[in-house]
């Protein structure tokens, strides 16, 4: 199914048809982006899990047929401790340098969000040129693409005389459940962090080359692990884009093993205190803070609404015992209540504006919509959001709920489904 919008100087928003289109689309992106971009579109349209045609949008001159802008949304699903949430990436975001600062981004970012609030997602997240995203109504929220540089010469180098109770290979294809249930019980300790099924591991190393090594006991032959390891183009020597351990004590060997690679520096991308990275840590490599992931909500109110178990089982941890209470969290222009009823949260009430000024009660918290985002991803803490907005108010009865109810957690994020060129 196809949709289309007529727009000014003979331009045509419509979603991708056809092989041609693909075609036309790969082209667009290897051009003015850059070829890995074209392959990355091919593989995409083609082979991701949950992909659709009218997951992919450009805007074409209709006399010419010729693409002067695309983008698309790809589908995920989250957890946010134990709950399952629908999310969209977006991707693919270009416009042709002659057609730049004419709105075309800000035509296809409108029809993104538009879906997303048609399919009823319950957020959407980029990974953005930095600041541009903010106009659109994105908060930087989660760690990312950062990583910790190891020198190679800083690894200690593996006994000789003694075998090493792990081995490493190459993954395969039949390795893909294995893969599915270690990432499964890796992101278990993170707040929020990606589902990443079968078909997601079997698209990584079938169609973007994922370079997966497995970790296994080298007695049992069980895997305790998995490195994704290569060369990264803007990073010089090593790279561990991604790993996950079920046994700490393969984190060394791991290293070791690495070490093997390279001459020069070693990065294992966080998660920061990932077995892997807290050994590279203790060796003395230096972190390296690249960014943070963007999120959007379309509808707060029913997100909120959907985090109802979290929050039930965050108050009753903290000793909130058949709490009754109405909270009531303002953003400033829009207010929200939450209703609890014998530790149960039974409603999620918009407000509207509820005055803030001088005087006026303006509720348990007010803060400003980009710190809450913050707050409510678990992301930061309070403590350290009121640096940053110190017009965030809080009252003092309330503070003890609402650290309960909004606790700083790790998260994990790495969204990846691009070619692996090396």
């Amino acid at each position: 199914m196809t949709s289309e919008q007529l727009l000014d100087n003979d331009l045509l928003l419509r979603t991708v048809r056809d092989e041609t289109d693909i075609q036309k689309y790969v082209d667009f992106n290897t051009t003015f982006n850059n070829p890995n971009e074209g392959l990355n579109s091919g593989i995409l349209l083609r082979n991701f899990p949950g992909a659709q045609f009218n997951n992919f949008w450009l805007i074409e001159n209709r006399t010419t047929g010729q693409i002067v802008a695309t983008t698309c949304l790809i589908p995920w699903e989250m957890q946010f401790e134990g709950l399952r949430l629908r999310a969209a990436q977006m991707e693919q975001v270009l416009s042709h340098p002659d057609f730049r600062r004419k709105g075309l981004i800000r035509i296809l970012v409108k029809r993104f969000m538009q879906e997303v609030l048609e399919r009823d997602l319950d957020l959407s997240f980029i990974w953005g040129i930095p600041y541009y995203y903010r106009q659109y109504g994105y908060t930087y929220a989660i760690e990312g693409n950062s990583y910790e540089s190891l020198p190679a010469s800083r690894i200690p180098n593996a006994p000789q005389a003694e075998a090493s109770p792990y081995s490493f290979r190459q993954a395969t294809l039949s390795d893909c459940q294995v893969l599915t249930d270690v990432y499964r019980q890796c992101m278990l300790p993170y707040a929020l962090s990606l589902v990443r099924s079968l078909k997601h591991w079997q698209y990584l190393l079938e169609y973007a080359r994922f370079p997966v090594e497995l970790i296994e006991n080298a007695s049992t032959g069980q895997a305790v692990g998995y490195l994704g390891a290569c060369t990264h183009p803007d990073i010089p020597g090593f790279s561990v884009v991604e790993s996950g351990s079920l046994d700490a004590s393969a984190a060394l060997p791991a290293l070791q093993h690495l070490k093997t690679r390279t001459t020069g520096d070693v990065q294992i991308f966080w998660p920061q205190k990932s077995p892997l990275a807290r050994m590279a840590h203790n060796l003395g490599s230096q972190p390296v803070v690249t960014g943070q992931w963007l999120f959007n909500i379309p509808r707060l109110e029913n997100f909120l609404t959907k985090l109802a178990p979290v929050f039930e089982q965050r108050i009753a941890a903290a000793g909130f015992f058949g709490l009754t209470h109405a909270l009531t969290i303002n953003l400033f222009r829009q207010a929200y209540r939450l209703l609890f009823d014998a530790g149960i949260l039974t409603a999620v009430q918009a407000l509207g504006f509820v005055d803030t000024s001088m005087g006026a009660d303006g509720g348990d918290l007010c803060i400003p919509p980009d710190a809450f985002m913050r707050l409510l991803l678990a992301y930061r803490s309070l403590d350290e959001l009121l640096d940053a907005w110190p017009d965030t108010i809080i009252k003092p009865q309330s503070r003890n709920l609402i650290d309960a109810l909004f606790p700083k957690k790790d998260s994990y994020l790495y969204a990846t489904y691009a070619y692996f060129s090396s």
